[in-house]
Formats: C-alpha cells, structure tokens, sequence
C-alpha cells in the first residue's frame, strides 16, 4: 500500500502570496478611494446646480432679482463695500430666502436646513458649530456652501453680462489649512484681496487658493460651482480666478 502524502505551503511561497496581495491592495485602493471621491463630487454637484435652480425659482417670483440680503443696495460692493463696512444691518441669509423651493416646509426650519442639499458629502464639517456666528437663525451656523458677495446688495439678472460665466455659489472651506481655522461665513467676498483692495479687512485674502474662504481642492484638485444661470459643473480654481486674464467671480 501506498503512503498517501500531503504537502503544504512553505515559508517562501506564503510570503510571496502576501507581498501579492499587498500590491493588489496598494493599486486598488487609491482606485476605490477615487472611485468613491467621485462619487461624493457628483453628490455635491448635483447639490450645486439644485441651489442654483431654486435662486432662479425665487427669481421668477421677484421680477428676475437675486435675494437681497443686505439692506445697503449697491452695484458696485468693490468700491462701496470695501472694507465690509455696509454689511449690517442684513436682511438674512439667501440660503433662507431660497429654502421655501428647496426644503420640506413640514419641517422644522433646523432639519430644513441640515438636509443633504446644504451638505456637501466630503465635507468633514457642513455645520459647523464652533463658527462663532450664527447666520441661519433656527439652524445651523453654517453650511457646506456660501454665495459669491456681489450678489447680495441688490443684484439683478439685467445687470449680468455673462450669466453663464459667472459664479453665485461655491464651496466654503470648512477645515483649518496652515493655522487658519475654516471659514466661518456664508458669503465670501472677491474684492476682499490685499493686492487689488488696500482696504481689505485684517489684510487677508479671501480669494488665496489655499488659504481662502474656498475650498478650492476638495474634490479630486477642483471644486464645484454654480453659475448664476443655474447650471453647476466643476473647474479648477486657476479656471475661475486667474486675474486679469481669468476673473468669473466678479459680475
């Protein structure tokens, strides 16, 4: 009779098993991550382009004019508004103004505002209780989005040469980069640069690409935007804010 032998793994093939699945798993993961963070983006571009839609609702009721939210009305917030100083008293947020075509009106106004619309799924921090001011009375401090400054004196769809090339809405940076805690407004201001604005307030740039009130590099390198026709797509800072020669922030 024959002896029936079994033969198992040796040291070296087991470790030669594992170092494969250790370089599968180093190719695939950041393939899984990617494939995850686009996800995300997609997520919050449709979230984008939908708080574009509801300003342009809000708009058909209100004689083609963006919300107001500051009692001063001016055309010209670079000049006028320099050093911010025109900004109180104000009406509200535009967020609110818009949530009556965007949110549940069975809700309290709290749940309304921290629906998944106003909250970006990469963003560690949609709201952000440690922002010291709150700008959504009977919601959260603030969200994962903010409105370009220009469109909140008084702006009407008349005025706007290029809508489709201009921004309203955009990412807020909700993390702390190199010190600078995040920012904690839901309305960021172009004209607020030290290079173009000497009355800029504290000296600090609102439109640095690291360093700003944008979260310019949240997804994949880029941000999503709205543009005040409605539409929404993702670009690269660098695509929108590159001046002179590239400016889509300023109407």
């Amino acid at each position: 009779m024959f002896k029936q032998t079994y033969r198992g793994f040796t040291l070296i093939e087991l470790l030669v098993v594992i170092a494969i699945i250790a370089i599968l798993a180093a190719i695939l993961f950041p393939v899984f991550s990617q494939a995850r963070e686009s996800a995300r983006k997609t997520t919050c571009l449709s979230n984008t382009r939908q708080i574009g839609m509801a300003t342009r609702l809000y708009m058909q009721d209100y004689d083609d004019r963006f919300p107001q939210t500051k009692a001063f009305t001016t055309s010209q917030p670079q000049i006028d508004d320099a050093d911010g100083s025109k900004e109180d008293p104000d009406l509200g947020s535009i967020f609110d103004f818009i949530l009556p075509y965007v949110g549940d009106k069975k809700q309290n106004r709290d749940d309304q505002f921290r629906q998944g619309l106003y909250a970006c799924p990469s963003d560690l921090a949609p709201f952000d209780e440690n922002c010291p001011k709150v700008y959504h009375p009977g919601g959260p401090n603030v969200i994962s989005y903010m409105v370009n400054g220009y469109f909140v004196f008084g702006l009407n769809d008349a005025r706007l040469e290029k809508s489709a090339e201009t921004i309203i809405y955009t990412e807020r940076r909700s993390r702390k980069v190199q010190e600078i805690p995040p920012f904690c407004d839901d309305i960021y201001h172009p004209w607020f640069n030290p290079l173009i604005n000497p009355q800029t307030p504290d000296g600090y740039n609102e439109m640095d690409e690291t360093t700003g009130a944008l979260d310019a590099t949240r997804h994949q390198g880029g941000s999503n935007y709205t543009f005040s026709d409605g539409h929404a797509s993702w670009k690269r800072f660098s695509q929108t804010y590159s001046p002179p020669k590239v400016d889509m922030h300023t109407p």
